[in-house]
């Protein structure tokens, strides 16, 4: 079953493997010209040794999701912050191996260089960094296989690689997809472990007719390397990812299917009605990603929801309104405050709320979320990240209905589904459109005091962009009130629970309304 899956998606696994690669071999490369010149520095500069090791050690210990937020707000999403946290990291294992490397220089051998006349260069490059090469090298391996590995967060903020299969997977809880993107990139991390294992190997040998016969397999390797990472799509790597093109828009989304669903409706009405081509940026992660890349202008369109923007972005005060009156506010208010236009909405309301096991509800005679106090001392969460900070959430349930919980388990969105089910934890705060509430027998409580707003979602874009292109109007106008919630939690389903990717879900919603 997996190798079938995996033929059929032999191209779109190449394309990741080729960016997986890229985001290695560069970032790589980086840290090797960085990392030796200050291992030179400090093997020379000893003063300067607590300071740098303390620099790269600290580097070690920040968690990469976390680096990556940290750069976000600089260098926005895609490529250049991925491949500045991947150098960064890589940096320790090259320093530390330099420096040890250049101690282990024989003294006889620098006596030797002093002897014969050599400057500090010469004797550096000529003595020193030749019979230090064997240690600085393995220092690069070690620095290569953590850049694989890490690499893999890169689909968190939009670059690429064989980590879009692994988040898309985790989202759709989809077995296959997650192999697709993990079983490559530990291949990947063991060809460049043996690889430069092999180069480190043929370095330390004594005899030289050996060491030149393996030279040319050192450098078929090399070879090899730079040219896949330049031979992505028959075009510059680098010139695609750090320089848009002009003919082109870039359609996002968050990370759960719901989303991948709209942005995929979104891309191919673009595709069909235009001439321009469709990038895709989905899994971004949270709303502040999306909000942030759009901003920046990494991305040009990406789908929103009226309450999350009214609550997250413009951060007010939700008080009883209409859902029209409420669309109204936020998308007045972005255009005011952002250049940010909001089109019509798709037609459905994807609410909040907080959903049980059906024979749990029934036991304890749950029906409102203000029921849920008699029993909080029992109530175990499983929840987002994010859950905790959100006013439409803890922060809401705790003000509005003074509801606490025996313990909160941080989640993805689509993980929290799977603990319900097992039963590590008996509540989550659920979609009123997802498919897995009816698959998985939940039930959900009825918000008998208003804590949530509307959560209508439509196409959000830059206005400078439909401004050069005003043809994306017409063709996402079809899209308007297009899908009715029970429509949206069917979609929804078949990508769940039927297992159908969010592609072909979208492509047979639109071949069936008749408009592509």
């Amino acid at each position: 079953m997996f190798f079938k899956f995996l033929a059929a998606h032999s191209h779109e696994l190449m394309i990741k493997s080729f960016e997986q690669l890229y985001l290695v071999v560069l970032s790589a490369g980086a840290a090797v010209i960085i990392g030796v010149c200050l291992g030179v520095l400090v093997s020379r500069v000893r003063k300067l040794k607590t300071a740098v090791f303390g620099f790269a050690n600290v580097l070690q210990t920040i968690p990469s999701i976390a680096l990556l937020g940290f750069l976000l707000p600089v260098f926005g999403i895609g490529a250049k912050p991925t491949l500045i946290a991947l150098t960064l990291y890589a940096l320790l294992p090259i320093i530390r191996n330099t420096v040890i490397g250049l101690e282990s220089v024989p003294k006889n051998s620098l006596d030797a260089a002093r002897a014969i006349g050599f400057t500090n260069f010469q004797r550096l490059w000529i003595v020193e960094l030749p019979l230090a090469l064997p240690v600085i090298v393995a220092g690069i391996r070690t620095a290569a296989v953590i850049c694989v590995g890490i690499a893999t967060i890169a689909a968190f903020i939009g670059a690429g690689g064989l980590g879009d299969f692994i988040f898309e997977g985790l989202s759709l809880n989809n077995t296959n997809l997650i192999l697709l993107g993990a079983v490559p990139a530990a291949l990947m991390a063991l060809v460049f472990d043996l690889g430069i294992g092999y180069i480190e190997k043929c370095l330390s040998y004594e005899n030289k007719e050996k060491k030149l016969y393996r030279k040319r397999y050192i450098f078929y390797f090399l070879f090899f390397i730079i040219l896949c990472a330049a031979a992505i799509n028959k075009q510059s790597l680098i010139k695609a990812w750090f320089e848009k093109k002009p003919d082109t828009v870039v359609v996002a989304s968050k990370n759960f299917t719901e989303q991948y669903i709209l942005g995929e409706l979104m891309a191919q009405m673009i595709t069909a009605k235009t001439h321009l081509k469709v990038i895709r940026k989905f899994n971004l992660g949270t709303t502040a990603i999306c909000h942030q890349a759009l901003l920046r202008g990494d991305i040009d369109i990406y789908p929103e929801y009226t309450g999350t923007a009214y609550l997250l972005i413009l951060k007010r005060h939700y008080k009883k309104m209409s859902s029209k009156k409420l669309y109204n506010i936020v998308k007045n208010a972005y255009f005011s405050r952002y250049h940010i236009l909001w089109l019509s909405p798709f037609g459905f309301n994807n609410t909040q709320t907080i959903a049980l096991r059906r024979k749990f509800a029934k036991i304890h005679h749950l029906k409102m979320i203000s029921d849920l106090r008699n029993i909080e001392n029992q109530l175990i969460i499983g929840a987002p990240p994010e859950f905790l900070k959100r006013p439409d959430a803890f922060l809401g349930l705790k003000k509005v209905y003074g509801l606490k919980f025996a313990e909160i388990k941080s989640l993805s969105p689509d993980l929290m589904y799977e603990a319900i089910k097992n039963k590590s934890v008996n509540v989550i705060p659920a979609f009123s459109t997802d498919g897995r509430i009816q698959a998985y027998h939940l039930v959900t409580m009825r918000d008998n005091k208003n804590l949530y707003p509307s959560y209508y979602a439509a196409p959000l874009i830059r206005q400078t962009v439909l401004k050069k292109h005003p043809e994306i109007l017409k063709a996402l106008k079809p899209l308007a009130g297009i899908i009715n919630s029970k429509l949206m939690r069917r979609l929804n389903y078949e990508v769940n629970v039927e297992k159908h990717s969010p592609k072909f879900v979208a492509h047979q919603f639109l071949l069936g309304k008749g408009v592509i």
